[in-house]
């Protein structure tokens, strides 16, 4: 068996990178911040919209901004780690990424979801509101149409 010593220090990250890798990291975290930051103004215009939309766009803007902070916290320990070559700044950063992405992965299963569950219902309740068409004395048929063109 090994030693939990060992193992923690077989965990440790040793990272050399050529000038292309440092540049892209640096450009990583110049686009990161870009994006962090965007998220955080979008949210808080989310926010702002609580007099017209009501509270789910103010839970939009929360979670927008919680979402924006996480990508300048990555960000900002990224470019520390790089700067400063701590590993313990670049686990944070990649903990920021992860929880970031998370997140967005979550939302997005929601929101799948919920385009599935209202295409259920229109498919569900489509012969209604063909009906409710039809009551307005227009007729949407097929055959009304090739008499139409005739």
């Amino acid at each position: 068996m090994t030693d939990i010593n060992q193992i923690s220090s077989e965990n440790n990250l040793r990272y050399n990178l050529d000038s292309f890798g440092l540049i892209t990291l640096e450009k990583l975290v110049k686009w990161t911040k870009f994006v962090g930051i965007m998220n955080i103004i979008t949210g808080a215009m989310y926010c702002l919209t609580i007099l017209i939309f009501s509270i789910p766009t103010v839970i939009m803007g929360i979670i927008t901004i919680f979402m924006g902070t996480k990508l300048t916290h990555a960000a900002s320990h990224l470019q520390f780690a790089l700067q400063n070559k701590d590993s313990i700044s670049f686990t944070t950063a990649m903990d920021q990424f992860r929880s970031y992405f998370l997140i967005n992965g979550i939302l997005l299963i929601i929101t799948i979801s919920f385009i599935v569950l209202c295409l259920l219902i229109v498919i569900f309740f489509f012969g209604s509101i063909m009906e409710l068409f039809n009551e307005s004395g227009f007729d949407y048929s097929i055959s009304a149409m090739l008499t139409l063109l005739n």
